[in-house]
């Protein structure tokens, strides 16, 4: 068996340079630890607020998914059938309430029209030769000089032009007002969130053309099971995320009846004007669902490094490290740690990037923060 050999000697190192190899790996070893090397220099510690991480009896929350919806949603369709002529409006625009969307071609319905009002014409000159008729029968009848049955006779065609004559006007209004319809305006004000149609499409009845919302009537609506729909009551103050963002919504009902294939309730809870939400945003419910001992800490506590979410905590040498946790419920600013912490860890309450592995913190004697 061979004795065991200098890996230095294997190398054939100079005995000068072994020494500043050493000395390099003990300089690596110490920074590692996150430490100083003895005898060395410090950097002056970073004076940044600290936070005493402490479990706490808090509510808990269950997040569910969810919809902003819009309570004044039209689908605006036309009435006629004809080809678009004009669209005046794009998606993302503001329009009030009565301004002009959109033209359609109306040249049908201008013969319609002129149809009707020739119908009219016509009924008109027959009635009125068989009133003057039926008035002349009812003064010659007395008389003696027209029978009872030609003045019977009179009569029934007054009375038949007549009806005809009401119907000849009812089509003159509907074509005329179907000539209305060839120019769509906005029914209130709002924001066209879809624009279904360009110049040249074929508009027909029911067929949608435009969707246009009211951005200041907004709610969330969500699903959520029995034993949670059982928690809640009406005003109930419930958090919801969206795009990051924390806010708060007032529960203005809940679907007593469950939706017979999901088991779930329908919640609408209502959101203040002016919150910078818009309609068909996905947003995260969090519903509370009772009390337990948790680890919370501020939301702005937390950060990202080489994309991995953690928190620089201080250790008993004053120097920051950092460390990966995994968050859960976020609501009130704070966020919940699943892992990751423990009762006592001190950690950097607002971590920037002056802040690295390694980074000596000013830490106060009794600083709870």
């Amino acid at each position: 068996m061979k004795p065991e050999t200098d890996i230095f000697a294997s190398l054939h190192v100079h005995p000068i340079r072994r020494a500043a190899v050493v000395l390099f790996a003990g300089t690596l070893l110490a920074a590692c630890h996150g430490g100083a090397l003895e005898g060395q220099p410090q950097s002056p510690a970073q004076n940044t607020a600290t936070l005493v991480v402490k479990s706490q009896l808090a509510t808990a929350y269950a997040a569910t998914p969810g919809t902003v919806i819009s309570l004044k949603r039209a689908e605006i369709s036309s009435r006629l059938t004809g080809y678009v002529r004009r669209v005046d409006v794009q998606a993302g625009d503001t329009v009030r309430a009565g301004q002009h969307l959109l033209s359609i071609d109306s040249s049908d319905v201008t013969g319609t029209l002129q149809q009707a009002q020739a119908g009219v014409n016509q009924a008109q000159a027959v009635y009125d030769e068989a009133n003057i008729n039926f008035q002349r029968y009812q003064t010659l009848f007395p008389q003696g000089a027209v029978s009872r049955m030609q003045l019977d006779e009179a009569q029934r065609q007054y009375a038949t032009s007549k009806a005809q004559l009401h119907a000849a006007q009812a089509a003159l209004r509907m074509a005329t007002a179907a000539i209305g319809y060839a120019d769509v305006t906005a029914p209130f004000a709002g924001v066209v969130v879809e624009k279904l149609v360009d110049a040249g499409d074929l508009a027909t009845p029911g067929k949608p053309l435009l969707v246009v919302e009211d951005e200041h009537t907004l709610e969330v609506q969500c699903y959520v099971p029995d034993d949670i729909y059982a928690r809640l009551h009406a005003g109930q103050q419930i958090p919801f995320t969206a795009s990051g963002e924390a806010y708060m919504g007032s529960l203005k009902s809940a679907v007593s009846a469950a939706d017979p294939q999901t088991h779930t309730h329908l919640i609408r809870l209502g959101i203040v004007s002016g919150s910078g939400l818009t309609s068909g945003m996905y947003v995260r419910v969090h519903l509370p669902v009772g009390e337990q001992t948790m680890v919370r800490i501020p939301t702005e506590a937390v950060t990202e490094r080489a994309g991995i979410t953690g928190v620089f905590v201080v250790n008993a040498d004053s120097y920051a490290n950092f460390r990966m946790v995994r968050t859960g419920d976020l609501s009130g600013g704070q966020v919940e740690i699943l892992s990751g912490l423990a009762d006592g860890e001190r950690i950097v309450l607002h971590p920037d990037a002056s802040i690295d592995n390694g980074t000596r913190i000013a830490v106060a004697v009794g600083d709870a923060r």
